[in-house]
């Protein structure tokens, strides 16, 4: 049996990254840069207006004001997607939100701050000013958001949907990028029913297929493969060679313990595998397994108690997927402890939890009644996982205990690596 940190390591140093490939915009979510990300191109690309108004100098508005208004006449409108003339001193040009300033100007007034002229069909022909406009007012200079070259996304970052604004407002279409692992997952066991088959009998409803589905398409993981396998070696042994040849991770529920119908070690030797690791000092989930299969594709047998699969997949599945995408680690969140947790000081615990924001702004957590691995109602109240480390005994009120949320969330991945080059 081996400790939480050292599984981490192996599975860090078995997972290497997938090959990356070129990658459309649309394709992006939720793959990872091979390399840093530059911007192609000045963002604004060119001066624009922020507003609706009238572009000018502000050189041709010092000393106006109520007593002493400054009178300028107004040649030519233009709106966004045209291309302006030259500036023209002493002379104003009527603008639109997001349109070019002309050369020349260096400054806009807002339409609602100018007493404006207009010819019978809404033509502007001179404005009339009561105070000076400061330059630069109202004007988005190119290359104020975005500059060509800058660094704009890291390699070993996920892109997101947001992630997609930038990359595409920078001229960014396409990237090579390592995409999301796909997983194939079997539910194994005799006695699993499945839907549409009431328990009894000895069978018992499957929780931790419809749990897992939903899980992989929560984090937009491809699931190539799903089936129910029942306890029979010759079976066992076809599923997971199948999915082997399918998937870049393969998974199963139930049969990694020491009975006898714990058949899933046997059929990883049988069929040529490595088995890296066979149990973990935790709780719940401490009979998981993690191996290589024998063309290389990546294995974990979960064991088959609900909150065990919810702990093997959140901790130890998805920090595979991570690795293979050549991202950076996942980092907890400290909360102070808001009612005492005991622990067994040899096992890292993982303790459904409730966090929550107290009069102050700070974190609180505390465990859930029903800790007990086959107790599902609980999870169903949590909302992230409480983490005592092996080593902890006890977490008394008010001292600190890290906290996860109940699924991956790419805030807590790697944010130091999260910056721009102006930022550096």
């Amino acid at each position: 049996m081996i400790s939480f940190p050292d599984a981490q390591r192996l599975i860090a140093e078995t997972c290497r990254p997938l090959a990356a490939r070129t990658t459309s915009l649309e394709d992006m979510p939720g793959a990872a840069p091979a390399a840093d990300v530059h911007s192609l191109m000045n963002v604004p690309s060119f001066d624009n207006s922020a507003m609706d108004g009238f572009a000018l100098r502000a050189a041709d508005t010092a000393g106006a004001s109520a007593d002493h208004p400054v009178t300028l006449s107004v040649h030519g409108t233009v709106a966004a997607g045209q291309a302006p003339a030259d500036g023209l001193a002493a002379h104003a040009v009527e603008i639109m939100t997001g349109a070019p300033v002309p050369h020349g100007y260096d400054t806009v007034i807002p339409v609602e701050r100018v007493d404006a002229e207009r010819t019978s069909d809404g033509t502007a022909v001179r404005i009339r000013l009561v105070e000076p406009v400061p330059a630069d007012r109202h004007v988005r200079r190119s290359g104020e958001d975005f500059t060509r070259g800058a660094r704009i996304l890291g390699r070993g970052q996920r892109v997101e949907p947001h992630h997609l604004m930038g990359l595409a407002a920078t001229g960014i279409d396409r990237l090579d990028a390592l995409p999301r692992p796909t997983v194939a997952l079997l539910t194994t066991g005799s006695e699993l029913a499945a839907s549409g088959i009431p328990a009894g009998g000895g069978m018992i409803r499957d929780s931790n297929g419809p749990y897992l589905r939903s899980f992989f398409a929560r984090a937009g993981l491809e699931l190539v493969d799903s089936r129910s396998v029942a306890d029979n070696p010759r079976d066992l042994h076809a599923a997971i060679e199948a999915c082997g040849e399918s998937a870049d991770i393969v998974m199963t529920t139930g049969g990694v313990s020491a009975g006898r119908f714990d058949l899933v070690p046997a059929a990883i030797e049988t069929l040529g595998g490595d088995i890296i690791f066979h149990r973990v000092a935790m709780r719940p989930g401490k009979p998981l397994l993690f191996a290589r299969l024998a063309n290389g594709r990546i294995f974990f047998g979960l064991p088959g108690n609900p909150i065990a699969v919810a702990v093997g997949v959140r901790f130890f599945v998805m920090a595979a997927v991570a690795h293979l995408q050549g991202l950076a680690g996942e980092r907890w969140l400290p909360s102070r402890c808001a009612a005492p947790i005991s622990s067994k000081e040899n096992l890292t615990f993982f303790g459904k939890a409730r966090v929550d924001i107290d009069a102050d702004g700070q974190l609180q957590t505390r465990l859930l009644p029903g800790q007990e691995s086959f107790k599902i109602h609980s999870l169903m109240r949590a909302n992230c996982w409480a983490i005592v480390p092996e080593g902890t005994a006890d977490v008394a009120v008010g001292e600190r205990v890290d906290i996860a949320p109940l699924y991956p969330d790419s805030f807590l991945h790697g944010a130091a690596d999260q910056r721009n080059e102006g930022d550096s």
